[in-house]
């Protein structure tokens, strides 16, 4: 199978990693044969001493549970249960996510028991990528050998499913989740979750760039990073400022495929090109600096006869949302943010 291609090739990093090295996480393909579609991104999970993986879908594909199958013309947004492969406190930090067609998100979070799809427990990743692998290709950048995230062990996990079918034919709620170990005495860097979700309320006709400036107060680097939204963002673009100084990081206009950017000295990413609809952005480690701010915006336009107000709605809502892993710095949660008319 290989690592599926992504649906905007042009968008991906220019010189990516050949391939894996000894040593770095590499997940098998499934080769698994069936009557729906997207067979080709089950993954098979970590050897047991390497990781674990997290599989949300049926148990017989002939006749699957009624929760997992997708009937024509619906759209759903469910939190699953489950619990942490590992039986003791581990540390990790490669993360591969494969969704069958027809997922717009996943969102896996140590649950609060509250089951919030991503608002009611830590955050512990996330795909808006049919295939993703965080980092790329499994492979960890030499500046990033002791960066680390801590789970403990058998944590009650929550994983959130936005599916929708446009189609005219049934489709397979379906995704697998691998999670590698890292050797918790080569840890020396703790990584964060970066989620910054921007409050909607956009009116029907109305056309806006929706920006958040989120302060830094403590200094490291940005590991990688992607926008959600929906299908009424035409762009969404992530700036950071320094001394009156913007540079670009991140721009994207597909909001099916979002490009993820990785930004490491193993990868050179593709220069944004507005004009011709490019997605691209930074190259190479991404820095921050106490007083540095990550600025990031969304350009919508409610074609709609109702307000937008941030729900989980793929074609008849929208969503503004800064995602990514950080290390030795966090972004904020929530930040300042302005709409202007356009």
């Amino acid at each position: 199978m290989g690592t599926p291609v992504p649906s905007n090739p042009s968008a991906m990093p220019t010189n990516s990693p050949a391939g894996p090295r000894s040593g770095d996480a590499v997940s098998e393909p499934c080769d698994l044969h069936t009557q729906w579609q997207g067979d080709e991104y089950c993954i098979k999970p970590p050897p047991p001493d390497k990781g674990f993986q997290i599989h949300i879908g049926p148990n017989d594909y002939a006749n699957p549970e009624a929760k997992y199958l997708l009937q024509p013309g619906t759209e759903t947004n469910e939190n699953f249960a489950t619990t942490s492969g590992n039986p003791d406190e581990i540390y990790y930090y490669t993360r591969q996510y494969r969704m069958r067609p027809g997922s717009h998100h996943l969102i896996l979070t140590a649950s609060s028991g509250g089951g919030g799809g991503g608002f009611g427990g830590k955050r512990l990743g996330g795909s808006q990528n049919l295939a993703r692998d965080n980092p790329e290709n499994g492979i960890i950048a030499p500046e990033d050998q002791g960066v680390g995230i801590k789970l403990g062990g058998k944590t009650p996990l929550n994983v959130n499913l936005h599916y929708f079918n446009f189609s005219d034919k049934p489709m397979l709620k379906e995704a697998w989740v691998n999670v590698w170990y890292r050797d918790p005495k080569d840890v020396t860097q703790p990584a964060n979750e970066m989620y910054s979700f921007a409050p909607i309320n956009v009116p029907a006709g109305k056309h806006v760039v929706l920006r958040g400036t989120c302060p830094i107060t403590q200094a490291g680097r940005i590991l990688s990073h992607y926008g959600h939204r929906h299908a009424n963002n035409l762009r969404f673009s992530t700036w950071r400022e320094r001394g009156g100084k913007q540079d670009l990081i991140y721009e994207d206009f597909d909001w099916k495929e979002p490009l993820t950017l990785e930004y490491s000295s193993l990868v050179t990413n593709r220069p944004p090109d507005e004009a011709n609809k490019i997605a691209g952005g930074w190259s190479g480690m991404l820095d921050l600096a106490p007083g540095d701010d990550i600025v990031f915006e969304c350009e919508i336009v409610n074609h709609t006869d109702h307000v937008f107000r941030g729900m989980n709605e793929a074609e008849d809502d929208e969503m503004c949302i800064l995602i990514g892993n950080t290390v030795k710095t966090t972004v904020p949660a929530a930040c300042q943010y302005t709409t202007k008319d356009l």
